[in-house]
């Protein structure tokens, strides 16, 4: 018999082989050779085909082989001494393919893994760390609901091993490269391998086990069997014979001898959060590493051993980086020396050593586990503590949270470009970024902080006034419009205001920096020009002002011209911008600025707002009587 007629089961399999590309090309992203992968999902699947349980609730299988069974039969008779078995064997991998596929690719898929993980690493194995969450929703996949509670009845096959090797992965630093050989994720024990079809039917043909020199004429090959039809015959792995104890009493006897060393150090340290010591042993045992295997393979202690664990340290296998433990162990004696943390008086008076660590775990209160907050509690750093430590005024801030904050506000705003008194959800953003700049300016260099607040805005240190660039900003806004959520601040300058700074800018090419007048220059772009001085005061508004102004006063000087002074006075009071910043087609400011405070002091600014005038004049009559206000 040299093939295997698959029947109408061509389509089926043509489809498995398509989309085995894609599972291909996804392990591909995760670092999995084709090869590996492949090989796990087969020693899956054929462990389910050698198992009566999985037969018994399986209604796809059997229709299957009986088909391909019967399409082959059609070209090739029964060899002599076939059965039931036999042709099980030939046609298995014709049958599951599908199968295997859909195995794969649940094995590549991130979120299977962390499902995995996420379920002890003994989701695979009932009342050994968990429940059947991977496993149900790999049934889910396979069309199987019931799989779940099939791998949950003590089976320790290749999912259970890669399971484990999923959590070691998880636990492993970041950076660190994936474990090879036998640690590794993708590896297959020799006992859950299966039995390739020349070999299985080698030795169906001859179930004493002859050996390969059993050629020739005797044998299967002598009697017409598989081997003298062009099958490969490859080397069996002897199986082990008896009830198989052996192997567990030494693992139980391993264990003790573990057990044992680590009552010795909870005796003399009082907790098991040992870090991993790679191999250097001391006094003849590694506890350290023999620690990190049992929590690598926590799911293959039984209940009495993890029970035994437990007893001598509860948090010997923590939800949480061992690192963390061993820190606490280091804080509590700490405490028991010198007494409780407070987090209202800022932490004052600890260590170093102990304040940066606490300060960590304040900022990262809320994504800590709940039972790391009850171990903080029992060091004094209650919730009520970590608000306190919150309300103190003055306190050092971790610099990851000034960056957060600086990245939702320019996230917001689009900017940097903030005052001193900024302060946004308690932070003093303002303070804290003067801070940086003047440390930036010191070193005469960019930081690293200094680098990421430039990815964040490329002007967020100018080399000229911060002021400038809020100005700047302030005008873009009053182009472009403000962004979404954002409401102009109080004192924020208006669009006369603006576009009088502009007009200015535009004016001193010679005074600016050459960025400057770039940035100038894109304002300009969106204006379409210069944006020139234009009168406020109407013509028929003047012939009813000019009578409201007191005569004039020859004392010898150049006489003014008075609609020109009065221009320049609401120029000012619509602009908000200081005196010596008036535009030169209104006059000196000097002479301006005694005018205005002579006319504000005899009344005359105040008949002027009050007077009737035309609606296009009563918008700058207004911010004249607010100016009016102000400047009183």
């Amino acid at each position: 018999m040299e093939f295997v007629d698959a029947g109408d089961r061509g389509v089926e399999l043509a489809r498995a082989q398509r989309h085995w590309g894609r599972v291909a090309q996804a392990g591909a992203t995760v670092g999995a050779a084709q090869r590996e992968v492949f090989g796990l999902a087969r020693a899956v699947v054929c462990g389910w085909w050698e198992r009566t349980e999985f037969w018994e609730r399986d209604a796809v299988w059997e229709p299957r082989l009986q088909r391909v069974v019967a399409a082959t039969s059609r070209w090739c008779p029964d060899p002599v001494g076939w059965g039931v078995e036999q042709w099980r064997l030939l046609v298995r991998d014709v049958v599951v393919y599908p199968e295997v596929v859909a195995v794969a690719e649940a094995l590549v898929d991130p979120r299977m893994q962390q499902l995995a993980a996420g379920s002890g690493a003994g989701a695979l194995v009932r009342g050994r760390g968990g429940g059947e969450q991977f496993a149900a929703a790999l049934g889910e996949r396979l069309g199987r609901v019931w799989l779940g509670e099939l791998e949950a009845d003590g089976y320790g096959g290749p999912l259970a091993t890669w399971a484990r090797a999923v959590v070691r992965e998880q636990r492993r630093p970041a950076g660190a490269p994936p474990q090879q050989g036998r640690y590794g994720l993708w590896w297959v024990h020799s006992a859950h391998r299966p039995v390739e079809v020349g070999t299985g039917l080698r030795q169906l043909a001859d179930p004493l086990g002859a050996g390969p020199g059993a050629r020739g004429g005797s044998g299967a090959a002598g009697r017409g069997g598989p081997a003298a039809r062009g099958w490969r015959v490859e080397l069996a792995v002897p199986r082990r014979a008896g009830h198989g104890r052996g192997l567990e009493q030494r693992h139980a006897q391993l264990f003790a001898e573990g057990l044992e060393q680590a009552r010795l150090h909870v005796e003399r340290f009082g907790h098991l959060a040992i870090a991993h010591t790679d191999g250097r042993a001391r006094e003849g045992f590694d506890l350290g590493r023999w620690l990190a295997n049992r929590r690598a393979d926590a799911s293959s202690l039984t209940v009495e051993q993890t029970e035994q664990l437990r007893r001598l340290d509860a948090w010997w296998n923590p939800p949480w980086p061992v690192d963390w433990q061993r820190a606490w162990y280091r804080a509590r004696a700490h405490v028991h020396e010198q007494g409780p943390v407070r987090g209202g008086d800022n932490l004052a008076g600890l260590p170093g050593w102990l304040q940066r660590w606490l300060r960590h775990q304040i900022s990262c209160y809320g994504q800590l586990h709940d039972d790391q907050r009850v171990l903080l509690a029992e060091l004094g750093l209650s919730t009520g503590e970590v608000e306190l430590f919150h309300t103190w005024s003055g306190r050092r801030r971790p610099v990851a949270d000034g960056l957060a904050v600086a990245r939702a506000y320019t996230a917001r705003h689009g900017h940097l470009a903030v005052s001193q008194p900024t302060v946004v959800d308690g932070f003093a953003l303002g303070t804290w970024l003067r801070n940086q700049r003047q440390r930036q300016r010191s070193l005469g260099r960019l930081t690293r902080l200094g680098h990421r607040l430039t990815d964040l805005d490329a002007w967020w240190n100018p080399p000229w006034q911060v002021a400038w660039q809020r100005m700047w900003w302030a005008c873009r806004y009053h182009l472009t419009g403000l962004p979404d959520g954002v409401e102009w601040w109080p004192g924020a300058p208006n669009d006369e205001h603006a576009a009088a700074w502009l007009r200015e800018q535009s004016t001193q090419g010679a005074l600016v920096l050459s960025e400057q007048r770039r940035l100038v220059d894109e304002l300009l772009s969106l204006t379409g020009g210069v944006p020139m001085w234009q009168p406020r005061i109407s013509d028929v508004a003047w012939q009813s002002l000019s009578g409201l102004l007191p005569a004039r006063s020859h004392t010898g000087g150049r006489p003014r011209s008075e609609r020109q002074i009065l221009e320049a006075i609401v120029h000012i009071a619509c602009t908000t911008q200081a005196w010596t910043r008036l535009p030169p087609d209104l006059g000196p400011f000097l002479a301006c600025r005694r005018r205005f405070l002579l006319w504000r002091d005899d009344g005359t600014l105040k008949r002027i707002c009050r007077a009737a005038l035309p609606v296009q004049d009563t918008v700058w009559q207004q911010r004249l009587a607010a100016y009016i206000d102000l400047s009183a």
